[in-house]
């Protein structure tokens, strides 16, 4: 391998790391560490305080993670023959590429609502199990702190199916 095939080869490698690690930890948190959370915590504070927790040290992890992506995914596109430009529609390869970087712009979105529009001061302490527990009409409405769980929940949901469409584009303008 020559340095001009191993600087490419380097470079679409940590970009396919940092693409795992971000989507695949978005899934882990959704489908192992959540639930569990939940399930051995019972639904106490202690959920939405460990969940925020964990969500405060991972923020940076994102936020390195997209400028990484950014630069990785800016070099590899420029390397391309068929790179016609950002949002470029000429071909089948620049379409997929334009539709991965819409997509990829509503990720960082999403993440950037999560980690910062739902990461302000938290309620004191939430009723058992998220509920407001004030009896007559309040009984059965989420609390602030369960709602803005469940708007998290969504949107870290919402960013794996994301992924799933940027892995999907990422295919596509491997092959074409």
């Amino acid at each position: 391998m020559t340095g001009s095939e191993l600087v490419p080869a380097i470079v679409l490698f940590v970009h396919n790391l940092f693409t795992a690690l971000w989507i695949g930890g978005m899934i882990v948190i959704a489908v192992g560490v959540a639930p569990a959370a939940r399930r051995t915590l019972d639904g106490q504070p202690a959920v939405f305080r460990l969940l925020g927790a964990l969500q405060a040290r991972l923020r940076w992890f994102v936020y390195a993670g997209i400028v990484v992506l950014l630069a990785t995914g800016i070099m590899l596109a420029r390397r391309n023959p068929g790179f016609e430009g950002f949002f470029a529609w000429g071909d089948t390869y620049s379409i997929a590429l334009s539709l991965k970087h819409g997509v990829v712009i509503a990720m960082v979105v999403v993440a950037l609502v999560r980690s910062l529009a739902l990461a302000g001061p938290r309620p004191a302490a939430p009723a058992p199990a998220g509920r407001d527990g004030a009896g007559g009409a309040g009984v059965g409405r989420l609390t602030p702190t369960a709602r803005r769980a469940r708007l998290s929940m969504s949107l870290l949901l919402l960013n794996i199916a994301l992924g799933c469409v940027v892995l999907f584009l990422s295919a596509v303008t491997a092959i074409v």
